[in-house]
């Protein structure tokens, strides 16, 4: 009976290590207009968050410094790739803007487009960018982001929870 209960584990063991082994590094191709389905990553402190819709030729990927995001100041951190090369995109026209849809704010018992005030910020790496923004309510929130200097234009929409 012991030696089954070991085998058990040993089995259990080496599954979830097979599966953690598949898991990492896979990465959402994206290429011209194709959405990229949205997926997370969990990481130290926060969360990679990829785009559920991408154009151009920028890989974009979204880190958080908390999973989900809390109302008031939050700090995300933009990563810019060049989809060809993999190198980071050296990028100086980010324009964002944090959005909350007409039918989530209905469900919340309000009228219109939900805003928050963001900044982006160019962080010390190449391809790196801080957003700051101020969330004033929970909910679902759509962040757009548009690369306006590189040709041609890149843009990508990340969904961002907020309790």
């Amino acid at each position: 009976m012991k030696s089954f209960k070991w085998l058990l584990i040993v089995l259990g063991s080496m599954g979830v290590i097979s599966l953690g082994a598949c898991s990492n590094g896979q990465q959402v191709e994206n290429s011209g207009n194709n959405p990229a389905v949205s997926s997370s990553k969990t990481t130290t402190g926060g969360q990679v968050i990829e785009p559920t819709t991408q154009t151009g030729e920028a890989r974009m990927t979204l880190n958080t410094e908390a999973t989900p995001l809390k109302t008031g100041k939050s700090t995300l951190m933009l990563n810019v790739m060049d989809v060809k090369s993999g190198k980071p995109l050296a990028v100086k026209n980010v324009a964002v803007e944090m959005v909350m849809s007409e039918q989530e704010m209905k469900a919340m018992g309000m009228e219109g487009v939900g805003t928050a005030k963001t900044q982006v910020k160019s962080a010390p790496s190449p391809g790196m960018f801080e957003i700051q923004s101020s969330l004033p309510y929970g909910g679902n929130w759509q962040l757009k982001v548009n690369l306006k200097d590189i040709q041609p234009a890149a843009s990508a929409v990340f969904n961002v929870a907020v309790k």
